[in-house]
């Protein structure tokens, strides 16, 4: 009887034992596991707040890059303001300049233009009285010389005519030239136009010395000459001197 119950009451320790060992064993394991997840938890909210803060500085990155872009962009911009302002600025400085020009050389072309014609007034005046002058010195001998004077005269005067028509011409083509060059943009277009406008220059210089010059609009006409009476000759001998064109079969004092 002892036996048994000196046996019942090792069972029973054994069974406390092996109880208190099972718990330690699950509290181990239990503290093991609560130590594993505190870890992993730890290890989690360090991963969370590196990539918070790897976002964070990207999007500041990313912040910083657009600010640099978008004042870059504002930049070019005011850049391109300014210098579609300065190149608008140079061309009306240009067209001004060429505006300019062209008026003055208009006035100087005007100017010549109303030379030329003062001085054909002047040439057609003289002529006409050197024509009176024939009238009155040559009498009937005097009229050949006329009719040849104004036959000169009106080939002088349809000779200015002519010039002064080429230089209106001229004057039109030069004019148009001077146009179509302020409104040229191709530089070999530009050249083309300022050679022509050159040459135009050139002849136009031409037509206004041809025009300037003395007998330029035709041959002027002088007053015939006397002819030395023949000893004995006239009616009567009156010794006056006589006017008469050579070879005049009307003269009276041949």
């Amino acid at each position: 009887m002892a036996e048994r119950q000196e046996t019942s009451v090792m069972v029973s320790i054994q069974e406390i034992l092996r109880d208190a060992q099972d718990r330690e064993e699950q509290e181990k394991v239990e503290a093991e596991r609560r130590a594993r997840e505190d870890e992993e938890k730890r290890v989690m909210e360090l991963r969370r707040r590196q990539e918070e803060e790897e976002a964070r500085l990207r999007s500041e990155e990313e912040e910083r890059q657009r600010r640099a872009f978008e004042e870059q962009r504002r930049q070019a911009e005011i850049n391109a303001l300014q210098e579609a302002a300065i190149q608008r600025a140079r061309m009306e400085a240009e067209a001004q300049s060429r505006l300019a020009e062209m008026a003055s050389r208009q006035e100087h072309e005007r100017q010549l233009h109303a030379i030329g014609q003062d001085t054909h007034k002047k040439r057609l005046t003289m002529i006409l009285i050197g024509l009176g002058l024939v009238v009155v010195v040559g009498g009937i001998g005097g009229g050949i010389a006329i009719s040849k004077s104004m036959n000169e005269a009106a080939a002088a005067k349809a000779q200015a005519a002519q010039l002064q028509a080429q230089i209106e011409e001229s004057n039109e083509k030069e004019a148009k030239l001077q146009a179509q060059l302020a409104q040229a943009k191709d530089p070999a277009e530009v050249a083309a136009l300022q050679a022509q406008l050159d040459a135009e220059k050139a002849r136009n210089t031409q037509l206004q010395s041809a025009a300037a010059r003395p007998g330029g609009g035709g041959a002027a006409v002088g007053p015939a000459r006397p002819v030395a009476p023949k000893p004995g000759g006239g009616s009567g001998g009156s010794g006056k001197p006589c006017n008469c064109t050579p070879g005049d079969p009307l003269c009276s004092c041949l």
